[in-house]
């Protein structure tokens, strides 16, 4: 069955790795948000060979841009969308304890991380509403989790804190939409190597704990995290709404 998605973000590592994944069925179609078209030269490359696939410009900082792309894809989806990926984000404060971190270091993680995502819903439900479906996926990590982040080596201080915040976001908007038919989750997808992932790992603070932190979560390609979310999510999120779920399919403690 054929099915749109809107995934945020997706000019380069997981959102173009899930942009190529979801693309790969022709009779879906799938609309990519990024900051910069012009600049997205490997996304518009696939694009021009996957007539499924349209780029609209999106910056989740502001309200605004995402009203405009909201009208912009409802142009292109006229019968709603069926899946709403929130996977644009921020990671700037690798190995930063929270004292350390400035003030605007957790203004800017809280304003891409956090409420990035309630704006990009906000903007984006009337075009959900259309459909059935009313799927919403937000990409988080287990840095954010409280459990997990107990035994985590590092601080990842106002990253770990923004993620935190989006999903206490999640357990709330699963409660307050789910008697709408909405389906909400957060996923984690895992330790990627994409362009923000690596600049945390080569960071020199975590050179001492590179090892340790490899063993609780192995590195993977933005591919293979691809991949394993449409499996092990996207494909099965009417059974796991409400839940924080790991790429591999195991759920994350909040």
């Amino acid at each position: 069955m054929s099915k749109s998605y809107f995934i945020s973000g997706a000019n380069r590592g997981i959102g173009f790795a899930l942009v190529k994944v979801l693309s790969a069925e022709s009779k879906n179609t799938v609309v990519a948000g990024v900051r910069n078209v012009d600049g997205a030269g490997e996304l518009k490359k696939w694009a021009d060979v996957h007539t499924n696939v349209k780029i609209v410009s999106l910056d989740v900082s502001t309200a605004e841009s995402n009203e405009k792309a909201a009208k912009e894809v409802a142009s292109i989806l006229p019968d709603g969308l069926d899946v709403l990926i929130a996977n644009a984000g921020i990671a700037n404060s690798a190995g930063a304890t929270i004292l350390e971190s400035a003030d605007v270091s957790y203004y800017e993680h809280f304003t891409v991380n956090t409420v990035g995502p309630i704006r990009l819903l906000r903007a984006f439900k009337s075009l959900l509403d259309k459909k059935s479906t009313k799927h919403f996926a937000v990409v988080s990590s287990a840095a954010g989790s409280l459990v997990s982040n107990i035994n985590f080596p590092l601080s990842t201080s106002s990253y770990g804190l923004s993620k935190a915040g989006i999903d206490f976001a999640i357990i709330n908007l699963n409660r307050e939409l789910g008697p709408e038919g909405y389906k909400v989750v957060a996923l984690h997808p895992g330790v990627v190597s994409t362009d923000m992932g690596k600049k945390a790992l080569n960071d020199e603070r975590f050179k001492d704990v590179l090892d340790e932190v490899s063993e609780q979560f192995p590195i993977i390609t933005p591919e293979e995290s691809a991949e394993a979310i449409n499996k092990n999510i996207l494909e099965k999120l009417p059974e796991i709404a409400g839940k924080f779920i790991s790429y591999d399919g195991t759920e994350v403690p909040w």
